[in-house]
């Protein structure tokens, strides 16, 4: 006999099943969120069961109600309630998500499409069987498909589980045969509203609003999706398990009546695409190639939640921006730019471009702060050191699904190419910047060490190119007269020695010759910063002595063809930004002029972000499309190179970096930066390439204003805030840790677990298991160990931690729990020296160092008021 609680869910369910056909019959607002209405019908289902107490329970309900072959399932917390209709079909026709009915009437089913025909279990087949056995569900003679020898026949099994409802479906090919698309299972929601949007385990999203059109499909190899709504603040997630030698594959279409539908596809084989490589068809929902399935068995589960969109993607506590901008920003335009497994960029899966000439991959993945984005991005790169680098270290310019936008010849069978306007240099070092700063997110030494002679060669490539040992490289071409480009910029005819280029390679050399110390070659390590050296002093002298710098205008030039000619003389301010963002321009009077110019013309203009340059090109300079000027290239606002401008102004003026932040949440909030660029003179969304690349200025955001940059060894902080900004509290995730960010404009504080450490000037942590390593400013050794008993809150605050090992170091420590000790290591001080150690101004030990420069000590805890802690030389503190 069911308990009093359980008689009561199961008739609240029921009643909720019936409100739910009601409200979509009658089309009545969902009562479901509220949860005034959730205890009336807890109460009436009391009452209705015979006025019994409701009392809690951890099980998930089961309900079958065999006459009218229903049977009704919820979770242990009642956030996700499903309703099987197994009367001649097999079907969940209900699906309720935090109260909300998400499912169509159509609901959720098998099925196979063959030779032209889809057979689901939605009708037209015989009434299974469905048995309960406490808290599982299991249905049995689930027949559908092609009448005859190609029947599908499969069983269906949920348990309902506290915080999930766990379906595994078994399905059985009576015989091999040939699948033109398949639904393992196929869900279908309501309306394309129904969902913002599903975020894939691979980082990328599939954005309904990108599906606009009917029949708008888009697929990617992967597994678990977590559908949202912004709206709603509630979240689906489906988690497939698949066999070892299965694969998964998902499908996301525009129905003709509106309804969103998603596929998940489960084969022996990866789906290949049908249509070139596209993983999007704007018309059509034949995505896949028709694929083979064996006669045999085939098992998967899914475990199905319903969660709080603002819990589980909660980012922290804004202060001055909009945080739910901030968050949805980053899950719509940051994660689009993935186009499926091991295919990252910065465009996106509906032009279906990657651009391995753009540097920022790593970057978004700084922000965006997702372990499946950063799996999937060193996949990406392992793929492209595979399939686009050429024995003589070139690196393939691009890929996408055809071979319209290739250099003929060039479109290989897995779609890498050389763009056909040109040679575009940027891909060589582009690529090494993003292995390196992919590796500060993950910390991966092998992974690194893999990508080490990619690397070298790519570098090696351009500095081969190397221009009478200047420093400096060539492109391929030698004039504008060739009409060719060679970067990003690519129908602006940059030649010969191209300044965006060379500031890129500076980068790159900078990045990579700290990558080989990491992996054991300081030889080639200092042979690159020797190169770099070069190419800085040469990149800075004026234009008169061979440099980029005019000195009349005080900006850097773009080019200077083989002549001699100088070209690009109109502040193109990836240019300039660069130089300043990358180090190459360290003279402060310089930045400022060059800072203040722009800015002065932003003010002039009213734009709301950069533009790729400010005065126009000369008409030799690029292709006719982009005059008269401002047209294209030659003038128009790109987001993706805001990040560089964000940098470049954070040291120079906060609130002037903070200001294009504000003005570009402002606009997704608009238009949602569905555009490839924006036009200068009316500043409107323009091109149907749309750039993921646009969340740019976000990712400054995050790197570069709040100064978060993860290092492959600890969590590098670096804010430049501005007062409205303090007390932002970031919630931030590396390498599985979580963090919490407290910033201020005194100071700024880190808490991993129960420990906090506050310093005022920049510095690094790494969290342990018991508690954490600071690293002073940007020193990549830690210097102070601290431990604290597991659950006993700590807080450290550095007060003065000099570089010089005869200086003493100088802290506060609030440890108020006093069970037990907290044991310290400090290193870098002087080997097999005498320290004294002092608290509160008393002298409390004399500890000596090892030879390597390291002392332990412990003290005892439980003080609530901050204690003054100092380690130095006898009489080094008087």
């Amino acid at each position: 006999m069911a308990s009093s609680y359980t008689r009561i869910v199961i008739i609240a369910m029921q009643l909720t099943s019936t409100l739910a056909e009601a409200s979509r019959i009658l089309r009545w607002r969902s009562p479901f969120h509220s949860f005034h209405f959730w205890v009336v019908l807890l109460l009436l289902a009391s009452c209705l069961a015979g006025n019994l107490p409701v009392r809690a329970s951890a099980q998930g309900m089961i309900h079958l109600d065999a006459e009218h072959k229903l049977v009704t399932l919820a979770d242990g917390q009642g956030q996700l309630v499903v309703r099987l209709n197994y009367n001649n079909c097999c079907v969940l026709d209900q699906v309720i998500v935090c109260g909300r009915e998400v499912a169509a009437e159509s609901g959720v089913a098998s099925g196979v499409r063959v030779d032209g025909e889809w057979f689901t279990t939605r009708t037209g087949m015989a009434t299974p069987s469905a048995a309960v056995n406490n808290d599982t569900l299991t249905v049995t003679g689930i027949v559908f498909g092609k009448p005859g020898k190609e029947s599908v026949r499969e069983s269906w099994q949920f348990t309902a589980q506290t915080d999930r409802i766990v379906w595994r479906i078994t399905r059985q090919y009576s015989t091999e045969a040939t699948l033109e698309a398949a639904a393992f299972p196929e869900w279908n929601f309501g309306s394309m509203s129904t969902w913002t949007g599903g975020m894939l385990d691979g980082g990328g999203v599939v954005w309904n609003k990108y599906l606009g059109t009917v029949n708008a499909t888009y697929g990617a190899h992967g597994g678990t999706v977590t559908f949202w709504n912004r709206q709603q603040h509630d979240c689906l997630r489906i988690i497939p398990e698949i066999p070892k030698d299965q694969c998964g594959s998902v499908r996301f279409s525009h129905q003709t009546n509106n309804i969103f539908s998603f596929d998940y596809v489960v084969s022996s084989q990866e789906l290949q695409p049908k249509h070139d490589l596209r993983r999007f068809l704007s018309n059509r929902q034949d995505l896949w190639a028709p694929f083979q399935v064996k006669a045999g068995k085939v098992k998967v589960e899914f475990a199905l939640q319903a969660l709080d969109y603002d819990k589980v993607y909660n980012r922290g506590t804004f202060q001055g921006l909009d945080g739910g901008s901030i968050r949805e920003l980053l899950n719509t335009v940051g994660r689009y730019g993935v186009i499926d497994k091991q295919l990252v960029g910065g465009n996106g899966w509906r032009s279906g471009y990657i651009c391995l000439h753009e540097q920022w991959f790593a970057q978004i993945g700084l922000a965006l702060d997702d372990p499946d984005y950063i799996a999937n991005l060193s996949a990406a790169l392992d793929y492209e050191r595979c399939h686009a680098i050429g024995p003589d270290g070139r690196v393939k310019a691009r890929w996408t699904y055809n071979a319209g936008d290739a250099m003929p010849g060039t479109y290989d069978a897995l779609g890498f190419y050389e763009a056909q306007w040109g040679y575009l240099m940027d891909s060589q070092p582009d690529y090494v910047i993003n292995v390196a700063e992919q590796f500060d997110l993950t910390g991966d030494r092998p992974w690194l060490a893999a990508q080490k002679t990619a690397c070298e060669q790519a570098l090696n490539f351009l500095t081969r190119r190397e221009v009478q040992h200047s420093g400096l490289v060539a492109m391929i071409t030698d004039s504008c007269k060739e009409q060719k480009g060679s970067d990003w910029i690519d129908i602006i005819w940059a030649s010969y020695q191209n300044a965006l280029v060379n500031a890129e390679l500076y980068h790159a050399l900078e990045l990579w010759s700290g990558a080989e110390d990491t992996l054991g070659d300081p030889a080639q390590a200092a042979a690159y910063r020797a190169f770099a050296a070069r190419l800085k002093a040469s990149f800075n002298r004026p234009i008169s002595e061979g440099g980029f710098w005019d000195p009349d205008n005080q900006w850097y030039v773009y080019w200077r063809d083989k002549d001699g000619s100088i070209h690009g003389n109109n502040l193109v301010t990836p240019v300039n930004f660069a130089a300043i963002a990358y180090g190459l321009c360290d003279d402060m009077a310089r930045q400022k002029a060059i800072l203040n110019c722009i800015e002065a013309e932003m003010q002039r203009e009213k734009l709301f972000i950069w533009p790729l340059s400010f005065f126009t090109y000369q008409r030799n300079e690029g292709a006719a499309s982009n005059f008269p000027f401002p047209s294209y290239e030659n003038g128009d606002l790109f987001l993706s190179w805001a990040e560089m401008g964000i940098r470049a102004y954070a040291a120079h003026d906060p609130a002037l970096a903070l200001k294009y932040v504000k003005k570009t949440l402002a606009r997704y909030e608009e238009d949602g930066l569905s555009f490839q660029r924006y036009l200068r003179k009316s500043q409107r969304g323009a091109g149907d390439d749309i750039l993921a690349g646009n969340c740019m200025p976000i990712v400054g955001l995050y790197r570069d204003i709040y100064g978060i940059q993860p290092q492959p060894n600890r969590l590098y902080l670096d804010p430049h805030l501005t007062g409205e900004l303090k007390g932002t509290k970031i919630r931030y995730n590396l390498r599985g840790r979580p963090y919490l960010i407290d910033l201020s404009t005194e100071d700024y504080a880190v808490t991993a677990g129960t420990c906090t450490l506050r310093d005022s000037h920049p510095f690094g942590v790494s969290a342990t298991e018991t508690g954490m390593q600071y690293f002073p400013g940007k020193d990549t050794d830690w210097a102070m160990s601290i431990s604290r008993p597991p659950a006993r809150p700590l807080t450290v605050q550095i007060v003065r931690w000099p570089d010089n090992p005869d200086a003493p170091r100088q802290w506060t420590e609030t440890a108020p729990q006093a069970n037990g000790t907290t044991p310290h290591v400090v290193t870098h001080l002087r080997p097999n020296a005498i320290y004294q150690l002092k608290v509160n101004g008393q002298t409390v030990a004399s500890l000596q160092a090892d030879k390597s420069g390291c002392i332990k000590f412990k003290h005892r805890r439980g003080y609530a008021v901050p204690q003054k802690f100092e380690l130095g030389l006898p009489d080094s503190s008087d």
